[in-house]
């Protein structure tokens, strides 16, 4: 079978799934959700339409994806279904500060949920997920807790990780000169996360090292659009480093239309447009 959408798997798999970098897919991307509703309500956008183009520039064959926004801007519900995935139901809500509250995935197979809780100064305190999920065979349930800790200048200096209420892992973090988050290490495995910024605190690779791998490499780099300070570019990698895609972006008024995505021949795999209302 052509290699339909991974694509499609891929758009959804940058939003929800960023490894075990914790203080980007706890920190950085709640900003990111944040940010994106911020700017929905500006523009007074109250529906967002997906489609998803294979490479040839045809229409992906039974995708559809349609995110509803409600009129008082505090939940999303993204509604998605393609010929490789079952159809699944993402809903966001946030506080009326634009504060996020909670993620909701569901599907047939599995629901993920994700609540956010915040500290007297506004900033993340705890994070409370739990993954159900079920087949023919068997069913399964994973509880989590991180747990936030920030130093005198409001940044985050460790997070405790609490699996199914036993299991407990410390997080550290460490700032550069000029405050930005820049080391993340799992005081179990050793494990460490390099955070790389541009001169304007922007952030720009987010780089894997551990005992096991000899060579470092980057999970993540990011370009920008100067002019608005938008991501114009990001490059993801898979596990082990030998494999990326490159994903472009353009923007009409600060909203994204258009993400083309290619391999590491240069190829375009495929491409997402978004028509908003």
């Amino acid at each position: 079978m052509k290699r339909t959408f991974v694509l499609s798997l891929l758009f959804f798999m940058t939003v929800s799934s960023v490894r075990s970098q914790y203080y980007y897919k706890d920190i950085v991307s709640s900003t990111q959700l944040q940010a994106d509703m911020a700017r929905y309500k500006e523009n007074k956008v109250r529906t967002i339409n997906i489609k998803s183009f294979e490479d040839d520039g045809s229409p992906s064959e039974g995708f559809f994806a349609q995110k509803k926004i409600t009129k008082d801007y505090t939940r999303t519900e993204l509604f998605t279904r393609s010929n490789i995935s079952a159809p699944s139901m993402l809903t966001t809500s946030f506080n009326n500060k634009g504060q996020l509250l909670q993620t909701h995935d569901s599907s047939d197979i599995a629901v993920t949920t994700n609540s956010y809780q915040y500290n007297a100064e506004g900033k993340i305190g705890t994070i409370i997920s739990s993954i159900r999920s079920s087949d023919d065979d068997f069913k399964s349930e994973i509880h989590e807790e991180h747990l936030y800790v920030y130093d005198d200048q409001g940044r985050p200096a460790k997070m405790t990780r609490i699996k199914n209420f036993r299991d407990s892992i410390v997080i550290l973090f460490a700032t550069d000169e000029h405050g930005n988050i820049a080391i993340e290490k799992d005081t179990r495995t050793g494990t460490k996360y390099y955070y790389y910024y541009d001169a304007k605190k922007r952030l720009t690779d987010v780089v894997q090292e551990n005992d096991f791998k000899i060579k470092m490499y980057p999970d993540y780099i990011f370009e920008y659009n100067n002019s608005a300070g938008l991501v114009s570019q990001m490059t993801t990698t898979e596990e082990g480093g030998n494999y990326y895609y490159v994903w472009k972006y353009t923007y009409d008024n600060g909203l994204r239309i258009k993400e083309k995505c290619f391999n590491k021949e240069r190829r375009l795999m495929g491409s997402i447009e978004y028509e908003y209302k």
